[in-house]
């Protein structure tokens, strides 16, 4: 199996699917809140553990898509980030869920972009 070289997009991978993979299992140990009706917290947990996983697992493989991991990890931020908002819409949790939902659309937006970015490496030198 062909490897990829490890460049930044790898970097900003690994260290994002770390992120997600220590929140997942920090989601093991939290206390139950209104997304607990929407979908038990193991299964969020073990979410975030998988997209992670296949984060870390985009950081070198396969060798001709470079970015894909981007698309787990922005996808699930956004799924966290609407049921903060569904929560706070039709669970009447706190009003200060909306915050939460703002912060994790931002996330979402950010993995977007970020895969849009190219890789210094890629980059060819003038001259």
């Amino acid at each position: 199996m062909k490897l990829r070289p490890w460049q930044r997009h790898s970097l900003v991978l690994a260290f994002a699917g770390t992120i997600y993979i220590a929140y997942g299992l920090v989601l093991i140990t939290a206390d139950e809140t209104g997304r607990d009706v929407i979908m038990p917290r193991a299964v969020w947990a073990g979410m975030w553990i998988g997209v992670g996983a296949l984060a870390l697992i985009s950081t070198r493989w396969p060798p001709q898509s470079k970015t894909w991991g981007y698309t787990g990890l922005s996808a699930l931020a956004a799924a966290w980030a609407s049921i903060y908002v569904l929560g706070v819409l039709l669970l009447d949790e706190p009003s200060a869920g909306l915050n939460g939902g703002l912060a994790w659309f931002l996330v979402a937006f950010l993995w977007w972009a970020i895969s849009g970015l190219v890789n210094p490496d890629d980059i060819p030198a003038a001259g």
